[in-house]
């Protein structure tokens, strides 16, 4: 009596079907380790809000300006660096060139090594005017208002200008795609949330909602 044996075309159905279940499970692997960086990042995010927040609630509600005099110190992320448990929040999680893989000074006043780019109130005019403060308690919606997004790669910009470069930071600067398809924003009440690049709106930049983005 003769065993049954696989044919050789059973054998390459077999090693199809196990090339392609490797395939997905790897797939699956790079998705996890993707939500997993997305998740670390979104609680640096909050953690980092916490800090605006408390620096306001010693500034009489005040968010940190926008510094337009590069010279100057007291940009964004060393007024807010004592009111951090540790800056390492600073660094976006999964990115191969933050501050921590480039052994930089996070706490820079002359460029932005931190993994996060500050709203500048651009269209309050903050651009030109030193003056130009935002308070929290003064925002309307501030579930719709972003204060920190994430640059692209190579960025030095402290804050995301809607009226500078040829087309506007949000567009020469920003990175959307940060974490596959959509990227982390800390909104002005406090939250973290994680956007697709389908729900993402240049207008959630905007402190004034009568502001046109041109």
């Amino acid at each position: 009596m003769r065993t049954a044996a696989f044919t050789f075309i059973e054998l390459l159905v077999v090693v199809a079907i196990i090339g392609v279940l490797a395939v997905v499970a790897f797939a699956n692997i790079g998705n996890m380790r993707l939500y997993s960086q997305r998740t670390a990042s979104l609680s640096n995010m909050r953690q980092i809000g916490v800090a605006f927040f408390t620096y306001a609630g010693e500034n009489e509600m005040r968010l940190p300006r926008r510094v337009t005099d590069t010279n100057s110190t007291g940009k964004w992320p060393r007024l807010l660096a004592d009111y951090l448990g540790d800056v390492r929040v600073y660094a976006s999680v999964g990115s191969p060139d933050n501050y921590l893989a480039r052994n930089a000074d996070p706490l820079s006043d002359a460029v932005n090594n931190t993994s996060y780019i500050m709203n500048g109130y651009n269209d309050l005019g903050a651009f030109t005017n030193d003056a130009v403060e935002v308070r929290v308690n003064h925002l309307d919606r501030p579930g719709q208002v972003i204060l920190l997004g994430t640059p692209r790669s190579g960025s030095t910009h402290f804050y995301m200008d809607l009226l500078e470069g040829e087309n506007g930071n949000h567009e020469d600067v920003l990175d959307l795609t940060h974490y596959g398809d959509g990227a982390n924003y800390l909104f002005a009440d406090g939250s973290a949330r994680f956007l697709t690049t389908d729900t993402y709106r240049t207008e959630m930049w905007l402190v004034d909602k009568t502001f046109a983005v041109p």
